[in-house]
């Protein structure tokens, strides 16, 4: 019995396991998700990621109740979108003061960061020329 998983794995093609680096994989799999935009914490201080970020904050600040209804081909597409066309009217009242507050919140935070992103390069030129001063 103990010969016949070998047998078995044989016959199904199933090769013997080799052995997998799992830190380079999990390394891929971060560099991936990192280059993918997905990682929100993932910027290792890089220029171009943090403008990249930077320019993704500003495309997406201005959070709104309106959207475009996709016409959904058919019948169904004919009867929702009139519907749904109403029924987002009828919500707006309900859903845009809390648009109103994200957008405002969202402001504020760009403003924010950006106030801090300025704080750290005039403290990190500080530091360079104190540097440059010592070492003289």
């Amino acid at each position: 019995m103990p010969g016949e998983s070998d047998e078995n794995d044989a016959a199904a093609g199933v090769s013997a396991p080799e052995p997998v680096d799992v830190e380079a994989l999990i390394e891929a799999l971060r560099e991936e998700v990192r280059r993918s935009g997905a990682d929100p914490g993932g910027a290792h201080g890089d220029g171009s990621d943090r403008r990249a970020a930077r320019d993704e904050a500003e495309r997406l600040w201005p959070v709104s109740a309106d959207r475009s209804l996709r016409l959904r081909p058919g019948v169904r597409g004919g009867v929702g979108t009139p519907v749904k066309a109403v029924l987002r009217k009828l919500m707006r009242w309900y859903v845009e003061p809390l648009a109103y507050d994200q957008r405002s919140f969202n402001a504020a935070v760009l403003r924010l960061i950006d106030d801090l992103q300025e704080q750290v390069e005039r403290l990190q030129a500080e530091v360079a020329l104190l540097r440059d001063a010592k070492s003289r």
